[in-house]
């Protein structure tokens, strides 16, 4: 999909209960943001980028024990369909594991293999695709040999240097998994409790949703979590009435109260701008670094007081500004931004 041209920061952070403070201070700290420029140019060329040295992004991809042919056909396509959207649409670092041939080892071994290369600001992506169950004890993802515990499963969301993580629970009984919701993290769960049992459509949907004209729905060129969420939610609701069927599935989405991380995380990214420059290149890539800081600072904003997050807000759309008007510079008046 085509991508969406980035919009330049708007820099008047003036609040309602102080007028024109914020305002002040940014255009203060934008003038002496442009005599640091030089100093961090040198830091790059010495150095490298500072959070550009691994993965933006990292997928593991589980499929599982299907119990009948037919239902095993369904998660291996859908394993496969992912990782392939992994790699090509979000250019991502991407493992897909076979949970009905391997056990629980090699599962955990693959994501710590490919979450290591994750940089600080990274996203860790893991779908599971199969059937799950819920007992007195938890939930379970259904592999070969011992199960995948939901106490697993927080393990592996937790244990990567990423900032943000993202789980596709695509399973019967996946509902039981928006407990491991928290800051930073977006959980999605094809069904809404641990009741609903039957094996759910909603992967094949949310596939689709990934590289559909129709989810895009605020047309920004790329289809985003909560857009992938929304479109597979409404098409598998039309399937079953379109069927005179009861629908057995409810699809949920779950973060933090007051996050906006799946609204801003995608499934299908825009290609990377090519700049005439290695040097503007190298600046295009710390500007969108900086971009992901932002957004990251946005998703902490409720636990940080409010004059912290301003003033980290505030150096941040500095260094923003900043990488703007050197690339603008470079490039001839056009930033690409």
């Amino acid at each position: 999909m085509a991508a969406a041209s980035a919009s330049r920061p708007d820099m008047n952070l003036q609040r309602p209960d102080r007028p024109g403070r914020w305002q002040k201070r940014v255009k203060t700290a934008v003038m002496i943001g442009f005599g640091c420029l030089t100093a961090l140019l040198a830091t790059t060329a010495a150095g490298g980028l500072a959070h550009g040295q691994g993965a933006d992004t990292a997928c593991v991809i589980v499929t599982g024990l299907g119990g009948v042919p037919e239902f095993e056909e369904n998660f291996q396509k859908w394993g496969k369909e992912t990782d392939r959207i992994c790699r090509e649409q979000m250019n991502a670092v991407s493992r897909l594991v076979d949970g009905s041939e391997v056990r629980k080892e090699a599962i955990l071994q693959a994501m710590t293999e490919v979450s290591s290369s994750l940089n600080a600001n990274g996203e860790m992506w893991l779908f599971l695709i199969g059937h799950g169950s819920h007992d007195s004890r938890g939930y379970k993802f259904n592999i070969a040999g011992p199960d995948l515990t939901d106490a697993e499963i927080q393990d592996l969301l937790s244990d990567h240097p990423g900032s943000r993580s993202v789980l596709i629970g695509a399973t019967s009984a996946s509902g039981a998994l928006t407990s491991l919701a928290q800051p930073g993290r977006v959980i999605v769960t094809a069904t809404r409790s641990e009741r609903e049992r039957q094996p759910p459509l909603f992967m094949s949907f949310f596939i689709e949703a990934a590289e559909s004209e129709e989810a895009d729905a605020n047309r920004d060129g790329r289809v985003s979590i909560q857009e992938a969420f929304q479109y597979s939610e409404q098409q598998v609701k039309r399937w079953y009435e379109e069927r005179g069927r009861i629908q057995t599935e409810h699809a949920v989405l779950s973060e933090a109260e007051g996050a906006s991380f799946a609204a801003s995380a995608y499934l299908a990214r825009p290609a990377p701008r090519q700049y005439e420059s290695a040097e503007a290149q190298s600046l295009a890539r710390q500007r969108i670094d900086v971009e992901r800081e932002i957004e990251d600072l946005k998703l902490r904003k409720t636990q940080l007081p409010e004059d912290e997050y301003f003033r980290q807000l505030e150096t941040l759309l500095v260094r923003l500004a900043t990488l703007n008007e050197k690339i603008e510079s470079l490039e001839g008046g056009d930033s690409g931004s």
